[in-house]
């Protein structure tokens, strides 16, 4: 009989389980995978890791789905390193050369990683050139002129979640000496998601589920029902034989 509940059980943990499809997320981008496949109408839940990062899991019968809808959603974004995060890994005495370099590269990806919380934004690329001051000039003024160029990558279907002049008045206040004429804006958009990402809730029960996790959740349920029958039943035996002891002289 313990045999056999046994054998119950592993079958209800193999229906039951969920597959991770990411790890090693920080809590911010893991909320917003979350977020992007529960509105999807795909299940999903994260699990905190033991260095504190976060794992992204979803039904077996979801996982292709929720990858390819992730995937052109641009999820998860690539990690930017902030201004001190560059700095911190230069080398001990850099030269004026390398404090200008790890400068631009800090300061486009600050400004990048701003665009991103732009709702709607789901990629941003930012090139800066900065002014180079001619050491020639008696009044200093800049041999090159400051100038920027911007990629915004946005969702498909979506109108555009910010204007052309409001990304260029951004930017130029970020950079010293840029004017906001001199910031060109690109604006392209997401490839369409596919047929197969607008996912439909069914009913089960007094919840709504996902068509692929439906047939597990059953399973699932109905083999969690028998084993509770049989352990209800082995729970009866095991009284029977308790009370029978009991009687005896």
């Amino acid at each position: 009989m313990i045999r056999h509940v046994r054998l119950w059980m592993v079958a209800l943990l193999a229906l039951g389980c969920s597959a991770p499809i990411e790890h090693g997320l920080d809590e911010a981008s893991a909320n917003e995978m979350l977020t992007s496949l529960e509105r999807a109408g795909i299940p999903a839940s994260k699990t905190r890791e033991d260095a504190g990062s976060f794992t992204l899991s979803v039904s077996r019968g979801d996982v292709v789905v929720a990858m390819e809808l992730l995937r052109s959603l641009g999820l998860p974004r690539g990690k930017r390193p902030s201004l001190g995060d560059i700095f911190k890994q230069g080398s001990i005495l850099p030269t004026p050369t390398e404090e200008r370099a790890h400068y631009v590269e800090g300061l486009g990806s600050e400004i990048a990683r701003t665009l991103e919380d732009i709702d709607g934004v789901m990629l941003a690329h930012v090139h800066l050139v900065l002014p180079e001051i001619d050491p020639l000039s008696v009044e200093g003024k800049p041999r090159l002129p400051a100038q920027a160029s911007v990629l915004l990558k946005v969702r498909a279907g979506h109108s555009m979640p910010v204007a052309e002049t409001d990304v260029q008045r951004l930017v130029a206040g970020s950079v010293p000496g840029l004017a906001p004429a001199a910031v060109s804006v690109v604006f392209t958009q997401a490839s369409p998601l596919p047929a197969s990402h607008g996912v439909s809730l069914v009913p089960l029960g007094p919840l709504r589920v996902s068509p692929a996790s439906r047939a597990p959740i059953v399973g699932a349920g109905a083999v969690a029902l028998v084993v509770i029958a049989l352990l209800a039943g082995l729970l009866l035996l095991l009284a029977r034989r308790l009370a029978a002891r009991q009687r005896q002289p």
